[in-house]
């Protein structure tokens, strides 16, 4: 029996949901791999590989796609679009409904057909989030879980659903353990349950906001990064998407960063449609993401470059 591995974005909530929604359709007997940007790929020699909500760099794939047998991917990084190009099928632009039935008989005419590579197909779409993409994908005519939606719309920063920065909080409290998410799942398919998790989640986020706020008037300070001079703060992961789209507010973007063992990760965010476009910057080293959120590693210490260009 041919092994599958699905890849998914770690430390993210869009991500495990996104792995989610493929445990939902293909069950247990799937291996479940949290990846992460600049880290080794696991070994797919001869498996049948899912990337959902995350895909690695182009020299990467190439190799991976010499040992796996099939390889999908389903994401929605504007930098990962860019870098992928011409790599495998896109199946952007094709007709629904798709499932892994249908994946799998395209895999099979690929082998029968002796394509000297793994057969590999792809999805971008900008405008849904990785959970959604992989949801519909895997879920052909099925009605989007809520919990899915509340996923996207936090990690697409719109905020459009009732009480989202709420429910957001709450969500976040949680574990990404897969019974967990099916059991926020099911609380939120009910407008009671809905209730009860924004109401828990607006304690979480009043004093997620509160830290926030504290931290930046003692840690904010400023760095070059891609030629401008922008506010940065040395913050976790977890407060970087707030604290950084609250700097932005007057500046072209802004950044937080934490120290790993072995790198220091920034996370860069601007606001709306006259925010710079940060997912270029970040590619300049190496990084990538959105239009108005993405990230880059540089070496421990490293503190921007210096006014003339020339890093520190």
């Amino acid at each position: 029996m041919t092994k599958t591995i699905c890849i998914y974005h770690g430390n993210c909530a869009d991500g495990f949901t996104a792995a989610w929604a493929v445990r939902k359709a293909l069950g247990d007997q799937v291996e479940y791999v949290p990846g992460t940007y600049g880290a080794p790929a696991p070994d797919v020699n001869g498996a049948d590989v899912i990337m959902v909500d995350f895909s690695y760099k182009r020299p990467v794939l190439d190799q991976m796609a010499k040992a796996a047998r099939s390889i999908l991917i389903l994401d929605h990084h504007k930098t990962a679009e860019a870098d992928l190009k011409g790599f495998g099928v896109d199946m952007s632009a094709w007709t629904p409904p798709f499932g892994w039935k249908r994946h799998t008989m395209n895999v099979a005419q690929d082998i029968c057909e002796g394509i000297p590579y793994a057969s590999s197909y792809v999805i971008f779409d900008m405008d849904r989030s990785g959970a959604q993409i992989a949801w519909d994908f895997f879920h052909p005519g099925e009605q989007r879980p809520a919990l899915v939606d509340y996923v996207a719309d936090r990690d697409l920063w719109k905020f459009s659903e009732t009480r989202s920065r709420d429910i957001a909080a709450w969500y976040f409290s949680h574990p990404y353990d897969f019974r967990v998410w099916s059991d926020l799942a099911s609380t939120l398919e009910t407008g009671a349950g809905r209730n009860a998790a924004a109401a828990e989640g607006a304690a979480i986020e009043r004093k997620h906001h509160k830290d926030i706020g504290e931290l930046l008037k003692i840690t904010r300070r400023e760095m070059v990064i891609g030629g401008h001079r922008v506010p940065v703060a040395n913050l976790p992961y977890t407060m970087a998407s707030d604290a950084a789209g609250a700097m932005a507010e007057d500046a072209p973007f802004a950044a937080c960063y934490f120290d790993r063992a072995d790198a220091r990760v920034f996370s860069l965010r601007s606001r709306g449609e006259g925010g710079l476009d940060v997912a270029e910057i970040a590619a300049n080293y190496g990084g990538g993401g959105h239009k108005n959120a993405a990230g880059f590693q540089m070496p421990i210490g490293w503190e921007g470059e210096a006014p003339s260009g020339q890093s520190t």
